[in-house]
């Protein structure tokens, strides 16, 4: 029973006593008697169920006051849980104004709860992620209809106060009241900045690992393909010296020295080509081993070139001529001496290997604008569209090179060599029309003395 219905209660019994006073005025002596005994009895009546009213009242009261203490216990309790939760946990309206806000909350974002509350969540975000925030919180509020939509969670850049920017992980939750109707929304935020870091640097870490695996075996494949290539090379020129030294020791009595003297260059063209394939070979595992190194120094440059072409029209017994030219601004340059000849004499030696004997090789070098500029030009067998892109791996040789001796290392050395001088190399070619080779060395400013 409430405080309202004691009151009818009352009202009521005092209506009663009224009427009985009433009648008591018209009626006789014993029937006065007669309506005194029931007024007592009423009034008896309603005592008794004003002692009830008033246990229920009191019983009432002490359930109220029960309840109040749990409420206040629980909320003391959501509040302790509120504050010592470590993550920022905020609530918020629909539109995103913050109306609470834990004290991790005022840790991440480096502010105060007082200049927290009321202000929108949203101008925490990175400049550039505002829009995208925006729309999601306008899709949450767009889904409001539906009762049961889960936690939704994404990941934000916030900019604390007066800090560096942070990667936070974000949670959020709908609040409804009792008639489901979405009111408000509760967000937890964590920082994964370090998290991530360390995400980025494992998956650097295991690109890495992957990267020097990778290398690793291409290197053990190139040692294994180099064995094979080296030895089939080196068999023709080990067997051509062999039989000219054998044919010289057992008959050279009987010959004369014309013929001598042709089975002597043979066994010299011998040597010097296993020399330019040691040459090659050492290169390419200086490179592959981070050994090769460029040290430019003075050099001249049209001496240089032509004491070179002396070399190679020894070697290649005047079978083609080279007409060499040169229009140098300055002959002096700074370039990887050791590396220039590689390149070159690499460029040049196919340009004879792949002419017609009796054909003409020409090669020129110019200077201008602190850059040297090599050109060769043959009129050999040309090399076909689809090997000049690959030309300058290692190994790879033309599909028109047939039974020409070569290990399909000369390009790339050429290719490593222009690439340490900062340089660039051009081709030209047509299949049975030749090929021409442009190289552009930029002069370097450091060199050794």
């Amino acid at each position: 029973m409430n405080l309202g219905d004691l009151a009818l209660q009352i009202e009521d019994m005092r209506k009663r006593v009224a009427l009985l006073q009433r009648q008591s005025e018209q009626e006789k002596a014993q029937e006065e008697i007669e309506l005194i005994t029931a007024v007592l009895e009423e009034v008896h009546l309603a005592l008794e169920e004003l002692q009830i009213a008033n246990e229920d009242l009191q019983q009432q009261n002490e359930e109220l006051s029960h309840t109040q203490k749990d409420l206040v216990a629980q909320r003391q309790r959501y509040q302790e849980l509120f504050e010592e939760v470590p993550d920022a946990y905020f609530v918020t309206d629909t539109k995103g104004v913050i109306q609470e806000a834990n004290s991790a909350a005022t840790t991440l974002l480096n502010i105060s709860k007082s200049f927290l509350l009321g202000e929108l969540l949203e101008i925490y975000v990175v400049e550039k992620e505002i829009i995208a925030f925006h729309l999601k919180l306008t899709h949450l509020r767009d889904r409001a209809e539906i009762p049961d939509w889960k936690m939704q969670e994404w990941e934000v850049n916030l900019r604390p106060r007066d800090r560096t920017p942070i990667i936070a992980a974000v949670k959020v939750v709908a609040i409804r009241n009792q008639q489901d109707s979405l009111v408000g929304l509760r967000w937890i935020l964590r920082d994964i900045s370090e998290s991530k870091r360390t995400q980025a640097k494992l998956q650097w870490a295991e690109q890495a690992m992957r990267q020097a695996l990778a290398k690793e075996r291409e290197f053990s494949e190139l040692k294994s393909r180099l064995l094979t290539i080296t030895s089939h090379e080196f068999r023709t020129p080990l067997a051509t010296i062999h039989s000219s030294a054998e044919l010289l020791e057992y008959y050279r009595h009987l010959w004369s020295d014309e013929r001598q003297l042709i089975h002597l260059r043979r066994i010299q063209t011998s040597v010097m080509h296993m020399t330019q394939l040691l040459n090659d070979v050492l290169v390419l595992s200086q490179d592959e081993t981070g050994k090769l190194e460029f040290n430019p120094t003075p050099l001249n440059l049209v001496e240089f070139c032509r004491d070179l072409l002396e070399e190679l029209q020894q070697s290649d017994r005047s079978q083609h001529a080279i007409a060499f030219s040169s229009e140098c601004q300055c002959t002096q340059a700074n370039l990887d001496a050791k590396l220039l000849r590689q390149i070159l004499s690499n460029l040049l030696s196919n340009c004879l290997k792949y002419s017609p004997i009796g054909s003409t090789v020409k090669f020129s070098v110019t200077t201008a604008n602190d850059q040297a500029i090599f050109q060769t030009q043959d009129s050999g067998i040309g090399i076909p569209p689809c090997d000049i892109e690959h030309i300058f791996e290692p190994f790879h040789r033309a599909s028109n090179a047939g039974n020409t001796p070569g290990m399909g290392l000369g390009m790339s050395i050429v290719k490593q060599a222009v690439d340490l001088h900062g340089g660039e190399i051009f081709v030209e070619s047509a299949i049975s029309a030749g090929t021409t080779f442009t190289v552009i060395l930029p002069f370097s400013i450091h060199f050794h003395v």
